[in-house]
């Protein structure tokens, strides 16, 4: 990079706004000095933008209209005084990834701060947004509620957002993978969801203080109850014992990479939407970019009477794999049944049965296929008398989010741990979409935004230990 640095003036002016009064000029954040000021009033996700801009040069979709400032590389941000202004949460700004430059990349260090948005005990308000990285590489921007161009992370946080969900596919550039041309797909420029990417959204993520979900498919493409795709590489397996190897290996390589930059997710879930099972199935010729057509392989994991062993090996070669990463690391297996409770019932007493130990039990509500929404706060009291010893959390919804926040939060002793709305940017048949597509821009909608504005009103962080 060149000894001189350009600064952004609008984004620099956004968050000057918390630097009252301001002692310099308005360019005050990028010297040291003042940025010890600054930073104490603004919060991680408001510090790392600002530290972001005063150390990179603007992305691709920078206006060259705007004003920009030269700044001596020796009164840059100081990395070490942000960290102690902002109660020792370690911001480290660096270059973009290799893979994007659209895509800017911060570290965190794995231990929270004060001013982090999630802490263990708070209420989880989150989102699934597993397109991200991707729409940032196509050059959308995020316009806020009173529409203002502001960094997604930092547009949640606004309205209470505090936890981000991210799916990961094993290779998803191998045939019929996710971003692969088989099957007659458009392919993709980069293998999106794949563990480099992952990789460095998890950094934007643990920079701006959020609570990281990482949702394993165990597939190259969607897993869903239509279909559990076995990763192309996985295919020779010739018994489940290899086949839950493969997923033991792959699980701990993915979080060993997280963990060596220091931003392990705070929860795992182990397979998606695994109500059939996971593992299952294998690409014919006449299937498509879903992964849609396939034909279950000899060996599997299927959840049946019969075959319950055999899932029950890949469940806890997952669930293992995290343990011995982290053991703090909460573990989550994915069912979507929530329609049926005896469904549920009878998936989670074979898992027991079986010696399947985890923590969270991640539910799907869609009404379109698990409504009505009337019966869900029965069904979520209904599974929480019966397994008193798991917590729960709403992992996929879209649309009635103040609903099963609520019947989340109503679970005895804290174990309703919240909700994730699954991609808040997309619409489709599972629901409607809460921004607005302008061009390249997406834009927040108020009327939406408003029951997470509410939600924390009604719900304020209260941490474990806090009096109740």
């Amino acid at each position: 990079m060149s000894p001189l640095v350009r600064v952004r003036h609008s984004l620099i002016s956004d968050y000057l706004s918390a630097c009252t009064p301001l002692p310099v000029s308005r360019w005050a954040c990028a010297v040291n000095s003042c940025a010890r000021k600054c930073a104490a009033k603004l919060t991680v996700v408001a510090a790392a933008a600002v530290l972001g801009a005063c150390t990179a040069e603007p992305g691709p979709s920078s206006s060259s209209s705007e004003p920009v400032a030269a700044v001596s590389s020796s009164t840059a941000v100081s990395v070490s005084s942000v960290s102690s202004a902002i109660a020792n949460s370690s911001l480290v700004a660096s270059s973009s990834s290799a893979q994007s430059s659209s895509v800017s990349s911060v570290s965190v260090s794995s231990s929270s701060s004060e001013a982090a948005l999630y802490k263990s005990g708070d209420p989880i308000v989150g989102m699934d947004i597993s397109y991200w990285s991707e729409q940032l590489d196509n050059g959308v921007s995020y316009i806020d509620t009173d529409g203002r161009r502001i960094d997604l992370l930092q547009l949640f946080a606004n309205h209470g957002v505090n936890f981000i969900r991210l799916r990961a596919f094993v290779d998803p550039s191998a045939p019929y993978g996710y971003t692969s041309t088989a099957g007659g797909c458009a392919g993709k420029s980069m293998p999106y969801n794949g563990t480099d990417d992952i990789v460095r959204m998890a950094k934007r993520i643990k920079a701006a203080g959020m609570g990281f979900l990482l949702d394993f498919h165990y597939s190259d493409t969607w897993a869903d109850p239509a279909k559990q795709v076995i990763p192309w590489a996985w295919r020779n397996a010739s018994s489940v014992d290899e086949l839950a190897n493969h997923v033991e290996d792959y699980t701990q390589q993915v979080l060993a990479r997280l963990s060596r930059e220091s931003v392990l997710p705070d929860m795992v879930q182990v397979g998606n939407e695994i109500t059939p099972g996971m593992l299952i199935h294998v690409p014919t010729d006449s299937s498509d970019c879903w992964g849609n057509n396939g034909r279950e392989n000899a060996v599997n994991g299927k959840a049946n009477n019969a075959n319950w062993p055999n899932l029950a090996k890949l469940l806890k070669a997952g669930i293992r794999a995290v343990n011995n990463t982290d053991p703090n690391i909460k573990t989550v297996l994915h069912i979507e049944n929530f329609h049926h409770p005896e469904g549920v019932e009878w998936w989670v007493d074979s898992a027991r049965a079986q010696g399947v130990q985890f923590d969270v039990l991640g539910l799907s509500a869609y009404e379109s296929f698990q409504g009505p929404a009337d019966a869900w706060r029965a069904t979520s009291q209904r599974l929480a008398s019966r397994y008193p010893q798991l917590e729960f959390a709403i992992v996929e919804y879209n649309q009635q989010g103040r609903l099963l926040f609520d019947a989340m939060r109503e679970l005895p002793n804290g174990r309703g741990l919240g909700t994730f709305f699954w991609e808040p940017t997309e619409s489709g048949f599972w629901g409607d979409a809460i921004f607005d597509w302008r061009g390249s821009e997406l834009h927040a909608r108020p009327q939406d935004f408003d029951q997470f504005d509410q939600i924390r009103v009604d719900y304020p962080r209260r941490r474990k230990g806090d009096a109740r």
